[in-house]
């Protein structure tokens, strides 16, 4: 009886891992796409400050939605991010508008992949 007792704990213990993992991948993906939404245009005085904030926060988290996600989209993130500083100092308006575009490609890439759905099974 007591092996049963374990196993409902070590079960309950890896859904609820598996939950708290499903939360924080959806929470950082929708302040992403939402800082992302509202990022003024590279002209903009502001543009600047506002992508090495978008960036500095997924530094900061990269490392723990490393955890469950795979390395290549993780590392995909990083590198639009990098991107997008990158063309918001220079000012360059087309690669600041193509790295944006692919920056919420990867975020939505990492949402599709922490997902509940049949082709992720599949």
């Amino acid at each position: 009886m007591k092996m049963f007792w374990i196993s409902v704990a070590l079960l309950l213990a890896a859904l609820t891992g598996v939950t708290v993992n499903y939360i924080y991948i959806n929470e950082v993906c929708d302040t992403l796409i939402e800082q992302l939404e509202t990022l003024p245009d590279v002209n903009d005085d502001n543009c600047l400050a506002s992508v090495k904030h978008i960036a500095d926060y997924w530094n900061e988290r990269v490392d723990y939605a490393g955890l469950s996600a795979s390395y290549v989209i993780t590392d995909r993130i990083s590198e639009q991010s990098e991107t997008l500083v990158a063309c918001a100092e220079c000012g360059d308006l087309y690669g600041f508008r193509t790295a944006l575009a692919l920056l919420r490609d990867a975020v939505g890439d990492l949402r599709r992949l922490e997902s509940f759905s049949i082709g992720n099974i599949f």
